[in-house]
């Protein structure tokens, strides 16, 4: 027994030298890359960083990529010492602020210390929102406040004016009153300008409920022009009143009243002439 209990004691010792073996190792390895990062951003943001030292600089580095990994190393690399202190001054968004530093570099920067109140919004619907807020600057951010990640999705796909129009049709409430609002906007994140550009130019068509239907099922014939959306509303809304009218109407009236109408024309007719020939007789 006291031979087994030696042994498991010494597995025990064994492994956990190995444990801190792998972790030193780790260590080192994360030591490495901070300091590579600071080297390398040393040399490329030369007038940035001439108050600093390369031990300065990795410890700086490294107490950010403690905390948020290797986003913290790509964004001092891309963006250079600023990278620090935007992420500080982002409080509760640090991780979302370096995130959009380390992935969009100088783009990243601008957006994080021009809207810091819009990191919340990429923070909850992550990458799509920040390219987004990004690409669209000062539009996006209401389409995305209403919408969510459709919204974002959406407004990755278009251009300037694709993205006016969305956030114009958001603020007016024309997206909102057609009911289907995220599936629309699914649409345009699938095909872009020319779904954008169609529900812009057909908004009142897309209110019947017959054509926002058949468009949402299918959207491509409509978007080339195949199917006319028009056709859709007017089988689905003139031709039924028409044909409501017709099953409502006493035909029996209808042919009186016609013949009443014809008989008062011809009477009208010979009165005219009538007259005409009066006044011939009279200028002779």
């Amino acid at each position: 027994m006291r031979t087994h209990a030696w042994l498991d004691k010494a597995v025990i010792v064994a492994a956990a030298c190995l444990f801190v073996g792998e972790t030193e190792l780790q260590a080192d390895v994360t030591t490495a890359a901070i300091r590579e990062t600071a080297e390398f951003v040393m040399k490329k943001f030369g007038k940035e960083t001439a108050a600093e030292g390369v031990e300065a600089l990795s410890q700086q580095i490294g107490k950010l990529a403690g905390r948020y990994g290797d986003d913290a190393l790509e964004a001092v690399k891309k963006v250079g010492p600023k990278a620090l202190r935007v992420a500080d001054e982002a409080g509760p968004e640090s991780a979302t602020a370096l995130r959009a530093m380390a992935k969009y570099g100088d783009d990243g920067l601008r957006f994080v210390a021009e809207s810091p109140q819009t990191l919340s919004l990429v923070a909850k619907y992550g990458d799509d929102a920040a390219e987004a807020l990004i690409k669209h600057k000062g539009v996006a951010e209401p389409v995305i406040v209403q919408f969510g990640s459709s919204g974002a999705r959406a407004l990755k796909a278009v251009d300037g004016q694709g993205a006016k129009r969305l956030a114009m049709m958001t603020a007016d409430g024309d997206l909102e009153r057609l009911g289907r609002a995220t599936e629309l906007l699914d649409v345009v994140a699938r095909y872009g300008d020319r779904a954008a550009n169609f529900i812009w130019n057909n908004k009142g068509a897309l209110a019947v409920g017959t054509a926002l239907a058949a468009f949402l099922a299918n959207p491509e014939p409509f978007l080339d022009g195949t199917l006319d959306l028009t056709k859709i509303v007017a089988e689905n809304t003139v031709k039924p009143l028409i044909d409501n009218a017709s099953a409502s109407l006493d035909w029996t009236v209808f042919a009186i009243v016609v013949v009443m109408a014809v008989a008062l024309v011809q009477v009208w007719r010979s009165y005219l002439r009538h007259r005409a020939e009066l006044r011939r007789v009279a200028a002779k």
